[in-house]
């Protein structure tokens, strides 16, 4: 083991160093706190250092200080030379760093018990060192695999479209580096297109996990598999379900356990194309916001239910709306209306209700930018607690 001696004295520091020596160390010496600094800028490998208290330059007190405040990318245990019996003196020496007391004259015994005890210490934190850097090995690894989890999630996201006479847009913001919602639309046949929103209890990778499976599920539109068709006898041999009883066979499916808590909340609807009829069904998620700029009208489609996977044999209800040309429907996760500006105060429905009826008229594209906007603005900063996901349907004939 490397030890550095900090002594003005020139007999004591040759008696230290001969000592040290004899007990099978490397000594280093220098005659004050600055030539001991610059020594440890050149001998990196030093782990101790036996430093008197009084020296010119630089005291021993005034040296620990600086080899505390600087990053040596090591541990280096110190130990203070004193021949002051004041207790306030030791009470300053270990305030400011100091690890170790030896009283002067220096008992080598003593002093030889000392470094046992300073070089195992030092032990400890070589291996601590080495475990550490095994940790930011590890996390960065994982930091990677999240990383691209969540380019496969943004690539699970459908982008922005029209399907027959319906047209979509999003915004999707995990509060993580990936997130627990997800959302989709698709035809469903030649005149129904479904979409539906999701939100995963929790954070992180489960959820995120769950969220993936979710939407393989609600994206697979074979007859023969699909929750939301069925095959029938009859032409065209498939029956849409109705919203409810998708939710339904979701709930049946998906139980959670004490142990996963991976229940959901959704909101999963059908639109008739030709007709503009709408039928959606909600389970414990926020109420999708129904807007009519023609009339400047605006107002939450109100539905019930349970989250998906809480309560076995959930009944469910759906409801119906007629859309005029033009109308459009806001769905969203409870990560807006929860969102807290500084005085801890939520956004809440009724900012949120306000905020689309002003902003209905826009295109879809710059109402989803004034929302986003304005709740940075009412937070303070684009960080969020929870997963932020909205998603926006316009039916245009």
């Amino acid at each position: 083991m490397d030890i550095l001696i900090a002594e003005d004295a020139r007999d004591q520091r040759l008696l230290l160093s001969t000592f040290i020596r004899k007990l099978g160390h490397t000594a280093h010496e220098a005659e004050d706190g600055r030539e001991a600094l610059t020594c440890l800028e050149k001998n990196p490998q030093i782990r101790v250092v036996i430093s008197d208290w009084m020296m010119p330059e630089m005291d021993g007190i005034e040296l620990c200080k600086a080899i505390r405040d600087q990053d040596l990318g090591h541990y280096v245990y110190f130990i203070l030379l004193t021949g002051n019996q004041d207790h306030d003196a030791v009470v300053q020496g270990m305030s400011i760093g100091a690890d170790d007391f030896l009283h002067k004259p220096v008992n080598f015994r003593e002093l030889e018990a000392r470094l046992k005890a300073g070089l195992r210490i030092i032990e400890l934190e070589r291996k601590l060192e080495e475990r550490n850097e095994e940790l930011a090995k590890a996390f960065e690894t994982i930091k990677k695999d999240l990383e691209s989890a969540a380019n496969t999630q943004a690539e699970l996201l459908v982008q922005p479209t029209t399907i027959d006479s319906v047209s979509f847009d999003w915004f999707f913001k995990p509060s993580k580096i990936i997130g627990g919602d997800m959302f989709g639309y698709f035809a469903l046949s030649d005149e129904h297109v479904a979409f539906y929103q999701l939100d995963v209890a929790g954070h992180g990778i489960p959820s995120a996990l769950f969220s993936f499976t979710l939407n393989n599920l609600m994206g697979d539109t074979s007859s023969k598999t699909s929750l939301l068709r069925e095959e029938t006898v009859d032409a065209p041999y498939y029956r849409i379900l109705e919203p409810h009883e998708v939710v339904s066979r979701l709930n049946d499916r998906f139980q959670t356990s004490v142990e996963s808590m991976l229940y959901f909340t959704m909101v999963y609807g059908v639109i008739h194309t030709p007709t503009g009829k709408v039928t959606i069904s909600h389970a414990g998620h926020p109420p999708a916001m129904w807007m009519r700029p023609a009339t400047s009208d605006a107002h939450f489609v109100e539905g019930g239910g349970v989250p998906v996977g809480m309560i076995p044999g959930m009944a469910y209800d759906s409801q119906q709306m007629q859309l005029s040309p033009g109308d459009r429907l806001f769905l969203y996760s409870d990560g807006i209306i929860e969102c807290e500006n500084s005085q801890g105060e939520m956004f809440g429905k009724n900012k949120l209700k306000n905020l689309l009826k002003e902003s209905q008229t826009l295109p879809m594209k710059d109402m989803i930018e004034v929302i986003q906007n304005q709740i940075e603005v009412w937070q303070g900063n684009d960080q969020f607690e929870d997963d932020v996901t909205y998603l926006v349907v316009e039916w245009k004939p």
